[in-house]
């Protein structure tokens, strides 16, 4: 069974030598190696042309990363699809690993190291352990699965799902993960199979524009929402990690932009009426009861604003930004 290990490159030339040479040194015997430049401005073409015939080669102008995703799924030719990021690296049985449970699933996600460099140097690393979850959907709503170079799919489940969104500029993965589970596609964990994701530059999607990134993971999550329940597929369960979650979504944004939350907020209870927020600070809870969101997230960032100048920086519940209870 072949599978095709897809390289999307953009200014990614301290890296993509490592991430060739992980794709190139799996233990899977069924493997291509297509890398795609996407208009590269640094030294990443001549780094990949070193590679000559052992990969195959392609290029385009800069469309960001799910348009490449778009062309490298064009390009693959194998059954199964592995999105490896141009920074990132697998293990050498990453894809072996993640094979063992072809015939069970749609996605399959491994464990993934992330690492954050100072220039080559890897100053901190945590690891996120892949572990199955009995609601699939309910966790895409909690942001559990790790990101793509992690993951594995098979190409007829993209196609079916119709590609990778290239609007979305951040939260790139779930775009085509919400759609996945719409159809019923199965997720596998495979804790085995190990990747690592690579933080090094202020250039990655990861470190851009703070708002637009929680702009996009609401819009994501509520867009899905919506689809679930058209399908009827959005139960009990999954409306309660909906609801959590796009509300902690709403609060990110207040933090940046208060009177943009505030609207987005009044909008999204029309479709949630009902909902109170479950965040485990009683203070909040009893503000939001009394006085409102936009009250309470007033007073919750005068309470950050004490904690970072010292005055009250033991006694705030961070998640909630109000003191505790």
């Amino acid at each position: 069974m072949l599978v095709s290990i897809l390289i999307p490159c953009f200014n990614a030339d301290p890296w993509v030598d490592a991430a060739i040479e992980s794709a190139l040194n799996q233990s899977w015997p069924d493997t291509e190696v297509v890398v795609l430049d996407d208009g590269s401005t640094d030294n990443s073409m001549a780094v990949i042309r070193r590679y000559g015939s052992r990969i195959r080669i392609h290029q385009q102008a800069n469309g960001g990363q799910n348009a490449s995703r778009n062309r490298l799924t064009e390009l693959g030719r194998g059954e199964w699809l592995v999105f490896l990021d141009a920074d990132d690296e697998l293990a050498p049985d990453c894809v072996e690993q993640k094979m063992a449970l072809a015939e069970q699933a749609e996605m399959i996600y491994g464990t993934m190291e992330v690492a954050c460099f100072a220039g080559k140097k890897k100053t901190r690393f945590s690891t996120r352990l892949a572990v199955d979850h009995d609601d699939a959907i309910a966790a895409a709503f909690a942001w559990k699965y790790p990101n793509t170079t992690a993951m594995a799919f098979r190409k007829s489940a993209i196609l079916e799902a119709g590609g990778w969104d290239a609007t979305v500029k951040n939260c790139t993965d779930y775009a085509l993960l919400f759609p996945l589970l719409r159809l019923g596609k199965r997720f596998r964990a495979a804790p085995a199979s190990r990747s690592l994701y690579r933080q090094w530059s202020s250039g990655q999607a990861v470190y851009q524009d703070p708002l637009r990134k929680m702009r996009t993971r609401f819009s994501l999550m509520r867009r899905a929402a919506e689809g679930f329940a058209r399908a009827g597929l959005m139960t009990a369960r999954r409306k309660a990690a909906y609801e959590r979650a796009a509300f902690e979504v709403l609060r990110s944004i207040a933090r940046h932009n208060l009177s943009e939350a505030v609207g987005l907020h009044a909008e999204w209870l029309h479709g949630n009426q009902g909902f109170f927020p479950s965040t485990d600070s009683r203070t909040y809870q009893a503000i939001y009861r009394l006085a409102g969101f936009a009250a309470t997230e007033r007073l919750a960032a005068g309470w950050r604003q004490l904690q970072v100048s010292g005055g009250t920086r033991a006694f705030v519940d961070p998640e909630s930004g109000l003191p505790y209870d």
